[in-house]
């Protein structure tokens, strides 16, 4: 059979413009395959310059840069092997995780579960890793553990919602992963960390605690109560979006922060969903889709890289990692033993397109001639 030939098509900046018009009014089943491959060679057109400017602002910030895809502040106190165990098990993929909670006690702008139907985890269930489809008891929780997780990984996080709503799931499997050498992280929004719940935590093998500051708009109970966790558990640090209200929250909040004896902190890019992406529009800016397929404001990396700069100035005393959209790249997925039967790893976008005005301002801000589309 002869192969069909598709002939290179010219489009100018004016005709872009109208096309995306058009094709901001078409139905999603009547987008025809070309109109995917001109909106998807405009959003890899400003991937590319992105990415570029990025590296540009990397020069003289002096970052360890184990690689292209990964970038580190080291405070003059500490060293690349100081950066959390827990990153550096992701970094290799040697990491997996249980979600155990699938409550919450705040609700988050940029959550990325809003607008998302997510299975609510039973009363007495685990959910382990991405790769099983559905929930398991305690008793198949160590069981999976035991044949397919020990000796492949050294990491495990706990991860939910909100993990502390439900710490007697947490008690109960925590001290096996202990006993078993497993080092063991948990995400918290810091509500409910108290004197008690560190003990419960530190005692049952959680080696890692890191707070989402912005979940709380960086209340000063919760910076006081991570502080309290500094001495207690092997690592604590802060993990929460940079965008435009982190940024300002991290300057306010500088001092204590600064003062506190953290001993990292991940600055991950905001990634948006269909549900918050049109709100993030209005106060961010522009977005671009990375080449893995996560949806970011442009200007969240730009605040991670004036936030480094400061702390490279001001010689801030913790690690800080840019745990930007291409350390995800880097990363790719949570490790995944190769014998599980039922392995289903999905990192595409959860967005077809983006919505119209996006790909307008791609085309006036780096589209200058003609682009070919094949």
């Amino acid at each position: 059979m002869r192969k069909e030939i598709k002939l290179k098509i010219k489009y100018s900046p004016a005709e872009l413009r109208e096309f995306i018009i058009s094709v901001s009014k078409k139905e999603l089943k009547d987008v025809t395959q070309t109109d995917s491959e001109i909106l998807f060679t405009l959003e890899n057109i400003q991937c590319e310059k992105v990415l570029s400017d990025i590296k540009e602002k990397q020069i003289g910030l002096q970052l360890y840069q184990p690689n292209k895809f990964l970038n580190f502040y080291i405070s003059p106190n500490k060293l690349p092997h100081d950066i959390l165990f827990g990153c550096q098990s992701c970094l290799n993929n040697k990491i997996t995780h249980i979600r155990h909670s699938s409550k919450c006690n705040v609700s988050c702008s940029f959550c990325y579960y809003i607008g998302i139907n997510i299975p609510n985890i039973p009363k007495y269930g685990y959910k382990l890793g991405n790769f099983i489809d559905r929930h398991l008891t305690k008793e198949e929780l160590f069981l999976s553990l035991e044949k397919q997780i020990l000796g492949k990984v050294d990491a495990i996080g706990w991860l939910g919602k909100e993990p502390l709503l439900e710490i007697e799931k947490i008690k109960e499997v925590a001290p096996f992963l202990k006993e078993n050498g497993i080092h063991q992280y948990l995400y918290t929004n810091g509500v409910l960390v108290n004197k008690e719940n560190i003990k419960i935590l530190s005692d049952s093998g959680i080696d890692e605690i890191r707070f989402n500051l912005q979940a709380t708009d960086f209340n000063e109970d919760v910076l006081n109560n991570m502080k309290n966790c500094v001495g207690i558990f092997k690592s604590v640090a802060i993990e929460t979006p940079v965008y435009s209200k982190s940024f300002t929250n991290y300057l306010k909040y500088k001092e204590i922060i600064v003062d506190s004896g953290i001993d990292q902190i991940n600055m991950p890019e905001l990634q948006v969903s269909t549900a918050t992406i049109v709100n993030f529009e209005k106060t961010e800016g522009a977005m671009y889709r990375h080449r893995k397929g996560y949806v970011s404001p442009i200007s969240s990396r730009q605040y991670v890289y004036k936030l480094i700069e400061l702390a490279s100035q001001e010689k801030w005393p913790f690690i800080i990692n840019d745990c930007s959209n291409e350390t995800k790249f880097y990363r790719d997925t949570p490790y995944v033993p190769k014998d599980i039967l039922y392995a289903q790893i999905n990192y595409k976008t959860q967005f077809n397109f983006l919505p119209s005005q996006n790909y307008l301002y791609i085309i006036d801000n780096y589209i200058k001639d003609e682009i070919e589309i094949f």
